[in-house]
This record gives structure tokens, sequence and C-alpha cells, in this order.
């Protein structure tokens, strides 16, 4: 009898063990529903609570959700109702420090109570109630909808990365919380992981879940407070989802077709009023007729730069106006070449430009001002007897710094003058090179503003629009531009630094985060060079213009291709031809060819030279490539200005959102 006690005994144990063991398994998964906040006083200062959330997901193969929301609100004063805020676009941020974005499409919209929807911020707005009853209390909502983000940004894996509850809620507390979500097909349940708490939370504690074939069901016995968030991630093959949607917003369509239409449009106006008639190229032996060396340069170019102008030098010198005398400069270590000037003579001519050449080397301003400067732009400058010193002789480069620059920037402004440009332009196409510039700008802006918006907000768009727009203007223009290797170096680098650096911080991680954007970035970009062409072009030469560029491009061509029995025909019937033309070769960019072809063939020295050295080509090749570099770089020199000084974290997946009352 004993016996059979002891086993009935242990059997009841084993029975009971075996019971409790069962019940803490299913506790494990599924915990036992918490109580209503509502029912508890610490949650009585809120205005509403939501006492219960349980969320039913269903996956779809084409990366669309199914959902559906049974929200338990709770209002402890009166309100219309509840209004719930859904993403339509999501940032995704993962462990590995990867982000994308995706645009989120919702559809099927439905709720069981009144509602209107909009968009606002950024999100689809359902505000459910009536605004002609207010509610205390309880009140169950059911919401449901399908939400779509599209393809799958993983590039070596899908995934399902999805916040069942949003940081976005206003002022509430979240309780009662359970998930269930069916997956269309089989995945592998190690790599599925959640986490609570606010953004950025890896804490997964209280969550607990099991999954039974394609399903996940599951919940969270805490509670959930203001910018918490509960999120899900499941890591899955690539390829697990088939036939996503690829969306495409208005914006970014319009990012994608408005480059693309105002580069035809510039195309096409450069056909109709910029292109230039066929330019018939005649032999010339001499630079057209009555036009000095700065002059040249701006028929060639249809623009006179610093360079044009400096020229006028050895121009003035062959006229018998100047001598120019080599100089050594003796620095802390080294010797440098310089020059000095010597007035030979008055300036007899009445070539505006000339004389003003002239005056500015010899009659020097007293005190160099900036502000002299700011009158360009409004008047031609002309050399006042109360601003300069009186009678002087003798200028040498040094003397040159910091005040020439005036007198130079003068005479590239009169060269460059409207009335210049209409006399080889043609008038109807001279203004459309600035509706161009207006294009450009706004393909620039629109390229540039919405992914800059999107992920580093308003307050950044003006920096990050400015500064790369100045700073990469620049470094192309000095860059690609007719200008010395160190004024290359220095627009490379401080363009670099002023736009480059913002551009990197601001609009590179903007665009790196959206595909789409960068590709609306790249063609962007591509169509604003073709713009860029396209003005460059934009003028049309006038048929006298057209004519004169004719001549200059032929007498270019004799001066790279004479042979030396032409060359040397020309001197016999003019000793001074070489000197003559080597002005004119420094515009025209030859000057060093020039002056080599003339190595074999014997000159006499000029009246207005004065070197170092006995006289020989070689010699004095050399010291006007020095001369004329140091003569640009003093005569353009102006003074500086000074101035002052599973992988997931919570609330890094798609969707959520939040919401409030009202």
């Amino acid at each position: 009898m004993k016996k059979v006690f002891k086993c009935f005994t242990a059997l009841l144990v084993l029975l009971i063990l075996t019971s409790i063991s069962a019940l803490a398994a299913v506790n494990s998964q599924s915990p036992a529903k918490q109580s209503r906040l509502s029912t508890n006083s610490s949650y009585k200062s809120y205005e509403y609570l939501l006492d219960s959330y349980d969320i039913n997901i269903v996956v779809n193969e084409n990366n669309t959700f199914d959902i559906t929301e049974y929200i338990g609100a709770y209002f402890n004063v009166p309100k219309h109702g509840i209004f719930r805020e859904i993403p339509l676009r999501n940032k995704v941020e993962r462990l590995d420090g990867t982000t994308s974005v995706n645009r989120a499409k919702i559809t099927g919209v439905s709720v069981d109570a009144p509602f209107t929807s909009s968009v606002s911020d950024g999100n689809r707005v359902l505000k459910i109630g009536d605004e002609d009853i207010t509610l205390t209390g309880a009140k169950n909502y059911v919401i449901r909808y399908t939400y779509d983000i599209g393809k799958d940004a993983g590039k070596e894996y899908d995934e399902f990365y999805f916040n069942i509850i949003g940081t976005q809620w206003e002022k509430t507390a979240i309780g009662n919380i359970a998930f269930t979500i069916t997956m269309p097909k089989a995945f592998d349940a190690d790599k599925l992981g959640f986490s609570k708490g606010l953004s950025e939370s890896t804490d997964s504690t209280g969550i607990t879940w099991q999954v039974n074939g394609n399903v996940i069901t599951g919940s969270y016995d805490g509670i959930l407070y203001a910018g918490e968030a509960l999120t899900v991630r499941l890591e899955l093959p690539e390829g697990y989802f088939v036939n996503a949607a690829f969306h495409l917003d208005f914006m970014m369509i319009l990012s994608f077709l408005v480059p693309v239409l105002f580069m035809l449009l510039t195309v096409y106006m450069w056909k109709k009023y910029g292109k230039d008639e066929m330019v018939v190229e005649t032999v010339e032996f001499y630079p057209p007729k009555g036009f000095n060396s700065a002059e040249v340069g701006f028929l060639y170019k249809g623009k006179a730069d610093a360079n044009d102008v400096v020229s006028l030098m050895i121009y003035l010198a062959n006229k018998g106006y100047i001598k120019i005398t080599e100089l050594e400069q003796q620095s802390l270590f080294v010797k440098t070449k310089a020059f000095k000037l010597t007035k030979l003579k008055e300036y007899e001519g009445s070539n505006e430009n000339e004389r003003l050449f002239f005056a500015g080397l010899f009659n020097q301003p007293k005190k160099p001002n900036l502000n002299d400067l700011k009158g360009l732009f409004n008047q031609t400058y002309s050399v006042q007897p109360t601003d300069i010193n009186e009678g002087i002789e003798e200028v040498t480069s040094q003397e040159l710094k910091n005040t020439f620059y005036v007198t130079l920037n003068a005479i590239v402004k009169n060269l460059n003058s409207k009335e210049n440009k209409l006399g080889i332009f043609e008038k109807s196409s001279l203004g459309k090179g600035f509706f161009i510039g207006i294009l450009i700008a706004i393909v620039y802006v629109m390229i540039s503003v919405k992914p800059v918006i999107e992920y580093a907000g308003t307050s950044s768009l003006l920096i990050a629009l400015l500064f790369p727009g100045i700073g990469f203007t620049i470094l192309f223009a000095m860059v690609f531009g007719k200008t010395k290797i160190q004024m290359k170096i220095f627009g490379l680098v401080w363009g670099l630094g002023f736009g480059g650096a913002p551009w990197a911080s601001m609009v590179l991680p903007a665009l790196r985060a959206d595909p789409l954007y960068l590709a609306a970035y790249g063609l962007g970009l591509a169509c604003v060079l073709v713009m860029v062409i396209m003005f460059k072009l934009m003028p049309k030469r006038s048929p006298y213009g057209n004519e004169l560029l004719g001549k200059i491009k032929g007498f270019k061509n004799f001066l790279e291709l004479a042979e030396k029995p032409k060359l040397e025909e020309l001197v016999m019937q003019d000793p001074a031809y070489f000197y003559n033309i080597l002005p004119y070769t420094y515009v025209l960019g030859l000057s060093d060819k020039w002056i080599k072809k003339f190595e074999v063939i014997a000159l006499q020295p000029p009246d207005w030279y004065a070197g170092s050295t006995a006289f020989n080509m070689v010699a004095f090749g050399s010291f006007m490539h020095s001369t004329m570099t140091s003569a640009q770089t003093a005569m353009s020199s102006s003074p500086s200005s000074s101035g002052g000084s599973g992988g997931g974290s919570s609330g890094g997946g798609s969707g959520g959102g939040g919401g409030g009352s009202w």
C-alpha cells in the first residue's frame, strides 16, 4: 500500500512540475495581458492614453504590407478623437552604419470612424473623429491600409525592417502592445530581431515572440512613452521580394526631366541665335590693320583679359615710347628677375586705351586706394592731376605692384564694353547668355534642394547651395580658364576648401542616402556642363566680326607654321618685322614658338631693350619670358583686403510614424 501511495505521490509531483514548466514556457512567449493604463492613477495627468495597440501586418511578396491597427484609446479630457501620422518617406538606419531612403505609397485606407486624409510634413495624416462631437473615456479604432515601400534597397540581401510603433506619438503612454506578422514565404528565424525605446536603442527587454511557420506573433510587456518605438528587423535572402514597385514622386520626376528639357532648350537657342557661320581663314602675314595687340586679343577671343592689356607694354616699347631694362633683385637667399621701364617720350597717339596704359605707368597714384577699383564699374577710369606724381621718368616692376591694377582693370573694362561687343557679335545673341545662366542656376538648385532638405533639413540649405556653388564656379573658372599655373593651383585649393568641404559634408551624404537622388544629380550636372558650353558658344559673330576672326586665325596659323625662308623674306622687307609681331604673339599664345623660330635668323637688338648679357635670341627669349611673367604679376596685383577672424535599432526602420489627439 505504501508503495502504491509513493508512486501516486511521485506521479502527482511530476504532473505538477510539468504543468508549471509548460505554463512558464507559454508565459515566456506571450505574457499575461497588462492591466489598462486608464485604471492606474499614475496616468491621470495624460490627456489621452493608448490602453492597447494590436497590429496585424501581412507582408506581401512585392514588398507591400497590408496593415490593420487595433487601437484602444482612453480620453481623460474631452477630445474629438485621434490623428494618425504615417510616413511617406523613410530614412532607414542600420547598426552596421549603412542607410537608405525609400518613398512609401499608402493605399486602401479605411477607418471604422469618420476621418479625413491629408498630407503634411512628409506624412499621410488621418484625422479620426467628428469635430461636432467630443469624447471622454474609452474609444476603440480600427485602421486599415496598404503600405508600399517599393524596391528593397539592400544590395546583397532583402529585409523586413519596420517600426511596429513609431517615435512620433505625442504626449501619451502606450500599453498592452501585441503584434502579428505574416511573411509570404519561409525565412531564417535566427535573423529575426526586435528593439524598443528611444531612437537608436537596441534594447529588446520585455519583448517576447514566437515563430510558427511563416507567422510571427509577440507582445511587449512594458510601456512606450512619447518618442519611443518598437521595431522589428528580419534579414532575408536577396530576391526574397519580387516585382516590387519603383517609386518616383513628382519632384523627383521633375529633377530628371527639367535638366534635360533646359539643356535641349539651350542647344536650340544656340542653333537659332548663336551658331556662327563658317569662318573663312585667309593667309595673313600681319594682324588686321589698325588694331593694337590688346584689341586683337579681344577680337580673337571675344573677351579681353589682363594678358591682352599687358601686351601693350611691348607694343608701346616697339613704337618708341618705352625702354625695358632687365634688373635683378636680391632677396634673402636668391636673386629674382625684375625690370625697369623708362619713358622715352610722351604718348602722341589717339588710342584711348594706349594713352591710359602709358599714363598708368608714368603717372603713378600717390596713395593707392581700394576704393579706386569700385569706380571702374560705374565710369571709365581717368587719371586726375591731383592724384598723380608728375614728372616720373622711370618705374620698376616692384613699384607697379598694387597700383597699376586700377589702370589694367579700366582698360579691360573699356575693351569689353557693350559697344565693342556689338561691333563683332549679333545683338540677338548677346542677351541669351544671361537667360542660360538663369536656367543653369535653376537646374543646380533643383537637383540639390530636395535631397539636402530631406537629409539635413532647411537650416543647412543656404550653406549647402551657396558655398559649393561659389566655390566650384571659381574652381572651374581658374583651373580651366586661361590663368597661370599658380592661379590654377590656388583656384583648385581654394575652390575645394570653400565649396568642396560643405558639399562633401552636406550634399554628398544626402545623395548617397538615395540612389535616385544620386542619379538625378549626376544627370543634372551633365546637363549643366552642356549648358555651360552653350553659354560659352552663344555669342554669334556678326559678318564683320567673322571676317576679322578669319583674318586673325589665318595670321595665327602663319605664325605657327611659317618656315625660315618666308620669315627671312619678311625680315628683309621689314627689319623690325619680328618685333612688330611680337606683342600679338602674346595675346595669341604663341610667343615662345615665335621667338624660337628666330633663334637661327640674324636680328639686330631693338632700341627699347637693355639686357644684362650680350644680345642673342636665346637670351632675349629668356628675358622676354621672365619680363612678361613678372609684368603680368605686378600689373594685375592688388592690395589684399583683411577680414575677421537583427542589425536594427529602435525607430530605424520604415513606417511607424505616430499621432496624437485633437
